[in-house]
């Protein structure tokens, strides 16, 4: 049987009727397979896949009804179509019994040759197309077998990356704040040594400010490793929102001294709430930074603190830039960086408003941007839930500084060289007497 070929079963109890349909049906495109009773016919389906059946409806033994009512039974046989062949005139309710049987025609004999010719052709272009679909729904079957098998390999893939990546910021931001120690104390040192040369004075100055945002941006690369991971833990406690905003301001007071830039505050009444302050604090101090680097010199950033009876609004708005509408989602996303016209300051990793937006999401809350659009300022608000309020507003405790140093005896513990060295030179500065201890 070629590819092209399909079977037709022709079962009748008579030999010379057999061969009259095969004379009938002969024809390159069948395959014309021969039954003398039902027996036979049944070992023909099993054996082969069966387009058509032409089946004499009186044989022996078991009858064309009788073998077609076992067919249609049958799931794997019931599809196919039978045609019953007789010699005798049928009336309406015999008609009915073979339509019930499963036939889908009746021919009379001596029967006519177009006839049974067109209807079997019929029935097998019908299965050559049905095997077709068939066919071609198993190979796309087999292709989103082998795409999902090829997306679940991409999948892992990426997981692994991200993972590695995860790793890798990590060990990254850890092995770079090692030597960022005796940088940062080196730094402190001179700079209380007060140079006798001003441009010596001022390379100082410059280099620390550089090294704050290096230890600023490593911190941020911690946190969000540290987030990825499910690492971070926030240590949440009541405390009092108007002081919050407070240690904000005094930690982003010199980015706004330094652009000679105004910061305002509207906090009209306390808000108490649980929350983890130090990382309330790198929130707003996120913002207030991106906030004076996008605000000209000499310009004016508000902070606005505000109760609805469910939950607490601080907003940071400024009067800079601005952000583009199509913009204001992807600020937000992890890495990414805007241009901004006519902006010089450091374009810094893209990391801080998504870490900080992570941060509110982690206390229940919310982060979002909005904008007139370019040119026209930006504000950011931060909502947190679960607040009281009606209370008199926090007011920072004045620090005093001593009047008089004692001198202390001091072990410094350090395996760093480097880092043991500059930590007891400047501790020494100060006045006091260190031992170390590797």
């Amino acid at each position: 049987m070629t590819a092209a070929q399909v079977s037709v079963l022709l079962v009748d109890d008579e030999p010379r009727n057999l061969d009259a349909l095969e004379a009938v049906l002969d024809d390159p495109g069948y395959r014309l397979l021969r039954a003398e009773s039902a027996d036979q016919a049944l070992r023909l389906l099993l054996d082969h896949d069966v387009a058509a059946m032409v089946l004499d409806i009186k044989m022996p033994g078991m009858s064309g009804f009788e073998l077609a009512q076992l067919i249609k039974g049958s799931k794997k046989f019931r599809q196919i179509p039978i045609v019953f062949l007789t010699a005798y005139l049928m009336d309406e309710q015999d008609k009915l019994v073979g339509y019930g049987a499963g036939a889908v025609d009746y021919l009379t004999k001596p029967l006519d040759p177009q006839i049974l010719r067109h209807k079997i052709a019929v029935f097998a272009e019908l299965f050559r197309k049905t095997r077709a679909l068939a066919e071609l729904n198993e190979t796309l079957e087999e292709r989103v077998r082998a795409r999902t098998i090829e997306l679940e390999r991409s999948q892992a893939a990426l997981q692994l990356a991200a993972r590695q990546k995860d790793e890798f910021l990590a060990i990254l931001a850890h092995e770079l704040r090692n030597p960022l120690a005796p940088l940062r104390t080196g730094l402190d040192l001179l700079l209380r040594v007060k140079p006798a040369l001003p441009a010596v004075d001022r390379t100082l100055v410059s280099m620390s400010r550089q090294l704050d945002h290096m230890v600023r941006l490593i911190d941020d690369l911690l946190d969000v490793s540290r987030i990825s991971t499910g690492n971070l833990e926030l240590k949440c406690a009541r405390d009092d929102l108007a002081s919050i905003i407070d240690r904000a301001i005094d930690g982003a007071r010199v980015f706004f001294e330094r652009r000679h830039q105004t910061i305002t505050t509207d906090v009209p009444v306390a808000v108490a709430a649980v929350v983890d302050s130090v990382r309330i604090v790198q929130i707003l101090g996120n913002l207030l930074h991106n906030a004076s680097k996008f605000t000209p010199e000499g310009g004016d950033v508000r902070i606005e603190l505000v109760h609805d009876g469910v939950s607490a609004q601080i907003r940071v708005v400024d009067a800079g830039v601005g952000i583009p509408p199509d913009q204001l989602e992807r600020v937000f996303s992890m890495f990414a960086r805007i241009a901004r016209p006519g902006v010089t300051a450091e374009p810094g990793l893209g990391i801080g408003l998504g870490l900080s937006r992570r941060l509110a999401e982690m206390h229940g809350g919310s982060l979002t941007a909005s904008s007139a659009g370019v040119g026209r300022g930006a504000t950011f608000t931060l909502r947190l839930p679960a607040f009281d309020r009606g209370v008199e507003p926090a007011r920072r405790a004045a620090t005093v500084a001593p009047t008089t140093a004692t001198s202390l005896r001091i072990v410094v513990i350090e395996d760093g060289v480097d880092t043991a060295e500059t930590l007891t030179a400047l501790l020494e500065f100060l006045g006091h007497r260190v031992v170390v201890a590797a």
